[in-house]
C-alpha cells in the first residue's frame, strides 16, 4: 500500500512538474510576442491612429462645418429630417418642434439623420486623404530604387536586358561582340 502510495505521489509530482514547465514555455513564448517589435509598433499606431481620429473630428466638427451650416443655416450634425412623427404628436413635419435629432428621438420621433452621416463622409474623405499622402511620402522617402537593368531596342522601340547585344524581339543586332569571351558567358565547373 505504501508503494502504490509512494507511485501516485510521484506521478503527481511528476505531472506538475510538467505542468509548471508548460505553463513556464507559454510564459516565455508569450514574452517573446511581446517583445517583437511588430506587437510594439501595431500598439502605437492604434494610439497615434486614435489621437489622429481625434484631430481630424475636431478639423471637420468645429472648422468645416460651420461653413456648410452657413448654407443649411443649421449646424451640419443637426440637420435631420423627420420620417415618423411620435404617437402624442400628429403633424410634426416642418414645425421645427425639435432642433436636435437626439431631441426629436426622446420625444418618439423617428429621423434621417442626413447631417451627421454627411460630416462622418467628410471625416472619411480627409483621413483617407492624409493617410495617402503619407504613405507616398513615406514610400519616396524609403523606398530604394531599383537599378535600371534594361535598355530600349533602337530598332523596335522593346525593352531588352541591358547587357543583350542582340534584340529577342526584332532579332537586330545591337553592337558587335568586342570577342567571344564577351558575347558567351562561360560556366566554369
Amino acid at each position: 500500500m505504501a508503494d502504490k502510495l509512494k507511485q501516485a505521489g510521484n506521478q503527481l509530482k511528476g505531472g506538475a512538474i510538467k505542468s509548471v514547465k508548460a505553463v513556464g514555455s507559454v510564459l516565455d513564448d508569450f514574452k517573446e510576442f511581446l517583445n517583437r517589435g511588430n506587437v510594439v509598433d501595431l500598439a502605437v499606431g492604434i494610439v497615434m491612429g486614435a489621437a489622429f481620429t481625434a484631430i481630424v473630428n475636431s478639423f471637420v466638427n468645429d472648422l468645416i462645418t460651420p461653413f456648410i451650416g452657413l448654407a443649411t443655416q443649421n449646424n451640419l450634425e443637426n440637420s435631420f429630417v423627420i420620417i415618423r412623427c411620435p404617437g402624442n404628436v400628429t403633424d410634426c413635419h416642418n414645425k421645427g418642434l425639435w432642433s436636435t435629432p437626439a431631441d426629436a428621438n426622446k420625444a418618439g420621433a423617428v429621423t434621417w439623420n442626413w447631417g451627421r452621416f454627411l460630416q462622418t463622409c467628410i471625416n472619411f474623405v480627409i483621413i483617407a486623404a492624409i493617410i495617402y499622402f503619407i504613405v507616398k511620402a513615406y514610400a519616396a522617402a524609403f523606398r530604394r530604387k531599383k537599378p535600371d537593368t534594361t535598355k530600349d531596342c533602337p530598332f523596335c522601340a522593346k525593352s531588352i536586358p541591358k547587357k543583350a547585344v542582340r534584340c529577342p524581339e526584332c532579332t537586330s543586332m545591337l553592337e558587335e561582340p568586342k570577342s567571344i569571351s564577351d558575347s558567351i558567358d562561360v560556366i566554369s565547373v
